[in-house]
């Protein structure tokens, strides 16, 4: 029987592997979609309580987890992490998202634009990259301003009907993002492991003394 590694058989069936969930990684993908909610409704009362506690005078995303921190909230700020490195904005009235800040190019990937940004420019929104009175953009604005991106800034499609911006995450993408994150940490790891200390000891040319405690203190 020729048996493959757990590692192989999580992967998705377009990597080479079977597809099947890992259950440590799809939790935390499931934290993070929790974390999700409460930066979307933060009016909730889960939402009061644990900001109310946890992140008074920080925005969630750039909160800590204090040493006294619950089991709960701890789990959180773990799914926290993976949440920012795929969570995305839906543009639609553009009133409530940064330009240069948040992440609002793709709908695939968290994109900003390339800065940095002028004096003048640094605290807009997306809403003042917009013809005055609508939705519509502001061509020569844009290629003022962002030249490099106003072609795909074009492609994107904001509310008609005023909705709000929202953040997006898909815990499918968020559980994939989870073992590529653990992949890189075990193949680090193994980098490591497999390193000759007492070999580069012996190619290090240095006085006599040093290249006994050297050898001493070698794992």
């Amino acid at each position: 029987m020729c048996w493959l590694s757990w590692q192989k058989l999580t992967k998705s069936k377009t990597d080479g592997g079977l597809g099947f969930r890992d259950i440590q990684n799809f939790n935390d993908a499931l934290l993070a979609k929790l974390s999700w909610r409460i930066l979307n409704e933060p009016s909730c009362v889960l939402a009061r309580v644990l900001l109310g506690k946890y992140s008074h005078n920080k925005s969630f995303l750039d909160c800590t987890t204090p040493a006294s921190a619950s089991h709960g909230w701890r789990s959180i700020c773990i799914g926290k992490d993976l949440l920012k490195s795929q969570l995305g904005r839906v543009i639609g009235d553009g009133k409530s998202t940064k330009i240069w800040t948040d992440p609002w190019l793709s709908l695939t990937a968290p994109q900003v634009p390339m800065g940095p940004a002028t004096e003048l420019s640094k605290d807009l929104v997306i809403a003042d990259l917009f013809i005055p009175g609508s939705t519509e953009w502001n061509g020569p604005l844009l290629q003022s301003l962002l030249p490099d991106q106003a072609a795909a800034i074009k492609e994107i499609k904001p509310s008609k009907k005023g909705a709000a911006d929202k953040w997006i995450y898909s815990a499918r993408s968020g559980y994939y993002e989870a073992i590529k994150l653990n992949q890189e940490a075990v193949t680090l790891s193994e980098n490591i492991r497999d390193f000759k200390w007492k070999k580069k000891y012996l190619e290090c040319k240095d006085v006599p003394k040093v290249e006994n405690l050297a050898m001493e203190s070698s794992p």
